[in-house]
Parts: C-alpha cells; sequence; structure tokens
C-alpha cells in the first residue's frame, strides 16, 4: 500500500508540473508586457531626516506617504496596470531602456540640494533620443524658484516648448477656487474630471497652439503634449498630483484632482496601445 500510494503521490504531483509551469510561464509573460513607469530621483534629490534621524529622500516620491509624495498616484498607476521604479541615476538610453514612461519632476535647486544635478546636454541628447525611438517622456516643472528651470527648459526647447518661469494661479490661504480649472467637454486628456485644482505653476509656451491641452481661466497653458519622433512628451507646469490635493482631504468635494490623475494614466496608457500618438507632429 506505500509503494502504491507513493507511486499516486508521484503521478499527481508530476502532472502537475506542466500546469505550475504555465502558470509561471503566464505570471512572467504579463510581467513583462506591463508597462513600467520610472520616476526620476537624481533631478529631483532632496533629502532629510526623518524621526529616527536618518536620511531619506522626499517631495514627489512614489514611496513617500506624507503630503508631498506620489504614493497615491503610485497605486493609481499600478491599479492601471503599471509597475513603478525609480532611477537614481543619469538617465541614458541603457537605463531607460525599459521604461515606457519616463517622469522629471521639479529638478532640484541650490537651496533645495547642496550640490544639485543639472539636466547636461548628454542628458539631454540620451532622453531625447530615447523619446524619439517611441519613450513617453512626462515633464512636470514648479513656479519658477521652486523649480531649477534653466537646464529644465534645455530639454522642453528641444521639444518645440517651455516653462516660462512665472507664477500664475496664485491661491491665497485656503481660497481654493482661486486655483480653480474647469475643464471643458472633449477634452483629449481629462475625460472624467471635470473641475481641478492647480496653484502657483509655471505657464507653458509651445510651438503650435493645438499642443497646448489646458488652460486655466486668464488663458495660461498648464498642460500641453507633443508629438517628437515615435515618442511623445507631457509638459504640466506643477507637480500638482501629490498626495495633498488627491488624498480627498484638504480639497472641497467638487474638485476632481484625484480622477485627474487617472485620466493623466489612462490616457498614457491609450498611447502606449496605439502605433500612432494622436498629437500633431513635430
Amino acid at each position: 500500500m506505500k509503494i502504491v500510494g507513493f507511486i499516486l503521490l508521484s503521478v499527481i504531483c508530476f502532472s502537475s508540473y506542466p500546469v505550475l509551469g504555465q502558470q509561471a510561464a503566464q505570471a512572467s509573460k504579463r510581467s513583462v508586457q506591463s508597462p513600467l513607469v520610472m520616476l526620476d530621483s537624481y533631478f529631483n534629490n532632496e533629502t532629510k531626516k526623518d524621526a529616527q534621524g536618518d536620511v531619506v529622500r522626499w517631495h514627489y516620491k512614489w514611496e513617500e506617504q506624507e503630503e508631498g509624495g506620489f504614493s497615491i498616484w503610485g497605486e493609481q498607476f499600478r491599479g492601471a496596470g503599471f509597475r513603478t521604479s525609480t532611477l537614481y541615476k543619469r538617465p541614458t538610453r541603457a537605463n531607460l531602456k525599459h521604461a515606457s514612461v519616463y517622469i522629471i519632476v521639479d529638478p532640484d535647486t541650490e537651496k533645495e540640494t547642496e550640490h544639485p544635478n543639472y539636466l547636461e546636454a548628454q542628458d539631454i541628447q540620451e532622453i531625447s533620443g530615447w523619446v524619439k525611438s517611441g519613450g513617453i517622456l512626462l515633464m512636470m516643472g514648479n513656479d519658477t524658484g521652486n523649480a531649477e528651470l534653466d537646464h529644465f527648459n534645455n530639454l522642453a526647447t528641444r521639444f518645440g516648448a517651455q516653462f516660462n518661469k512665472d507664477k500664475q494661479g496664485i491661491v491665497t490661504g485656503d481660497d481654493f477656487d482661486m486655483g480653480a480649472i474647469t475643464i471643458p467637454a472633449g477634452n483629449q486628456i481629462f475625460k472624467s474630471a471635470n473641475k481641478v485644482f492647480i496653484k502657483e505653476f509655471s505657464s507653458l509656451k509651445t510651438a503650435q497652439e493645438g499642443d497646448v491641452v489646458l488652460r486655466n481661466a486668464e488663458g495660461y497653458a498648464v498642460v500641453a503634449a507633443v508629438r517628437y519622433g515615435k515618442g511623445l512628451v507631457l509638459l504640466i507646469g506643477d507637480p500638482w498630483l501629490y498626495n495633498e490635493y488627491v488624498g480627498g482631504r484638504r480639497l472641497p468635494k467638487d474638485f476632481q484632482n484625484y480622477e485627474a490623475g487617472q485620466d493623466i494614466i489612462n490616457w498614457l496608457k491609450q498611447q502606449l496601445l496605439r502605433e500612432r500618438f494622436p498629437i500633431n507632429k513635430k
């Protein structure tokens, strides 16, 4: 009986191997197919000491749970099927190879980082080459004085756009309507968000009027999308989608920043599924 039992157990175990192998292969295939969104932590590399006295990176990080973090937006990306990662090195074609989307947010000034890493000519060459071959670059600035826009603009101008180094959408205290932007129906990116809050942003200038995706009530461009080669560049005048303004506790209920962040994710995913981007070609 022991011998028979052993034989039966062996048959059951070994017969399950192909199934397990298929499951592993399918899981591996899903992992490979899941698009990767990579967040820069080289040009934006602010640090501070935490409660334990340890030096930690902060300000617009996937893992950051505090108000200035991107943890909620990161969850939205992962919920939509993306993988998230962080690039702590200089961007090169090699280390951007597996990324579908590369995000640079709020590059450091000297008041934020003792030795800031600026976007240099070689970085611009590497990034623009990656975009040209089909990558999607998301550039999120900030108002003048709170982001290093001179070198950032050297990259933006490669794509026919620039951050104007100004400060629009100024808000006094909790008068949130001063930073309100109503999104017209039929917007190519924002399908579910109708009203968003964006304060103190750098306005954008683009070579073509059709590249502007969203303007505030005063007519200043805050979001633009530009086709470059086989790729795409999405520019936003502010980090905007950090936890403070998407978590549902800070803003009045009629603002839809969380939904706007999801709209951007959904739109990026749509672009990755298309052979051509629906943006004017440069």
